[in-house]
C-alpha cells in the first residue's frame, strides 16, 4: 500500500506499513501542510518564524515538529536541507496535490473532497502562519468547488445524470451565489425528466438572489429551466449535415449568432440521429464556442457542448478532437476566472451600497 497523506479535513497519514505514528502537537501538522504546498521554497528560518516565533528556542521547536513528521512518514521519506526540502517515496498520495492538480475523475473519488484545509486546527501564537493557512483553505475550496462542477459535466456528458447531479448539488452548496452551479443543477433535473426539483431549485435561486444581491437570476438560469429533452427523430444525409454547421459558423462570424445557433443545435441533433463520429463532436464544439463567446450568459449550455464533445472524442480514440475540445475548456477557463474576479468585486459593491442604504 502507497503511502497517502491526508490534509483535508481531520489531518492523517496513513503508512505502507502497519505502524501509526500520531503527532503531538498541531504544528506539526502545520509544517508539513506548508512543506507541501510551498514545494522547497522555506527555509527553516522562516518557517520557524512564522510557526514557533513565541518560542524560547524557533529552531529547536522546528526540529522537534520535523522529527514528528519524518517518524510520521516512515524511513522512506525525507525532509533535508535548507531550504527545506520534502522527499516522497514513489506513489505518495496527497489529497490537496490531487484536488489542485489532478484531474477531476481522481479527485472525485476523496472522500476529504470539500472538506477544509486542517480542518478545525488552530495554531495558537502563529497569527502569520493562520494568514496563510486561511488563503490556502480558500484557494482549496475554489478548487475543489471547480472539480465538483467539472464532475458534473463529465458524468452529464456520460449520461451519468444521477451522479451528475450528486455532483451538481454539492457545487451549488458550497457556493450558493454562483449562477453557473444554480444553472447546471437547473439543467440536469431537467435532462433526468425531474420537473418538479427543476422548478423547486429555481424558485430556490430567485429568493436567495432576490435575498442576498437584490437581483433575479440571469440568462444562464432561465435558459437552463427551459432545457429541451424531447427526443428528435430527424434524419438528413451527411452532406446536408455538414452543409448546415457551415451555415451555422458562417452565420456566427458574420454576427448573426441566434441564426447560427439554430442552426448548429439543429444539425446537432442530426448529427447524432446519423450515428457521425465526426460531425457530432464538430457540431458541439461549434454550438459549444458559440454559446460561451457569442452569447454572453450562456456560459453552462456551451459547456456541456464542450464536454459532449470530449467524451464523444475519447469514446471514439480520436485524440486530436479531443485536444482541440480541451483547448476551449481550457480558454474559458481563463475567462472564467477574469469574469468571476469581476462579478465578485460587483456584489461587494452592491452589498456594501444596501448596507449603507440600511
Amino acid at each position: 500500500m502507497s503511502l497517502r497523506i491526508n490534509l483535508l479535513g481531520r489531518p492523517q497519514i496513513v503508512p505502507a506499513s502497519e505502524e501509526v505514528y500520531r503527532f503531538r502537537s498541531r504544528k506539526s501538522w502545520g509544517v508539513l501542510a506548508y512543506l507541501v504546498l510551498n514545494e522547497g521554497r522555506t527555509t527553516r528560518s522562516q518557517l520557524a518564524s512564522l510557526l514557533f516565533s513565541e518560542a524560547d528556542d524557533p529552531i529547536r521547536a522546528l526540529r522537534w515538529s520535523l522529527s514528528e513528521i519524518r517518524r510520521g512518514l516512515g524511513p522512506d521519506a525525507a525532509i533535508v536541507g535548507d531550504p527545506l526540502m520534502l522527499r516522497l517515496p514513489p506513489g505518495t498520495v496527497i489529497d490537496v496535490d490531487v484536488v489542485t492538480r489532478g484531474s477531476w475523475s481522481d479527485a472525485v473519488e476523496l472522500p476529504s473532497l470539500g472538506s477544509e484545509l486542517l480542518d478545525g486546527m488552530q495554531m495558537r501564537g502563529a497569527p502569520a502562519f493562520e494568514t496563510w493557512l486561511l488563503s490556502q483553505q480558500r484557494h482549496i475550496a475554489a478548487a475543489s468547488e471547480t472539480i465538483m462542477h467539472e464532475a458534473a459535466l463529465g458524468a452529464m456528458a456520460r449520461g451519468e445524470l444521477d451522479r451528475a447531479i450528486g455532483y451538481a448539488v454539492r457545487a451549488t452548496a458550497m457556493t450558493p451565489l454562483d449562477e453557473n452551479h444554480q444553472a447546471l443543477l437547473i439543467r440536469l433535473y431537467r435532462l433526468a425528466g425531474d420537473d418538479e426539483a427543476a422548478a423547486a431549485q429555481l424558485a430556490l435561486c430567485t429568493t436567495l438572489f432576490e435575498n442576498e444581491l437584490g437581483v433575479s437570476p440571469g440568462p444562464a438560469v432561465m435558459s437552463a429551466i427551459h432545457e429541451n429533452r424531447v427526443a428528435y427523430q430527424e434524419t438528413a444525409d451527411v452532406s446536408v449535415i455538414e452543409a448546415m454547421v457551415e451555415a451555422g459558423a458562417a452565420a456566427i462570424s458574420a454576427g448573426a449568432v441566434d441564426a447560427g445557433v439554430t442552426s448548429l443545435r439543429s444539425a446537432l441533433r442530426l448529427a447524432d440521429n446519423s450515428g457521425t463520429t465526426r460531425l457530432r463532436i464538430r457540431s458541439r464544439l461549434m454550438l459549444g464556442e458559440a454559446l460561451i463567446h457569442s452569447l454572453g450568459g450562456l456560459d453552462e449550455d456551451g459547456l456541456g457542448s464542450l464536454h459532449e464533445a470530449a467524451a464523444i472524442a475519447l469514446a471514439h480514440d480520436q485524440p486530436l478532437s479531443a485536444a482541440q475540445t480541451e483547448q476551449s475548456l481550457a480558454a474559458w477557463k481563463t475567462s472564467s476566472r477574469r469574469r468571476r474576479a469581476t462579478t465578485s468585486c460587483g456584489r461587494s459593491a452592491t452589498s456594501a451600497e444596501a448596507r449603507r442604504a440600511v
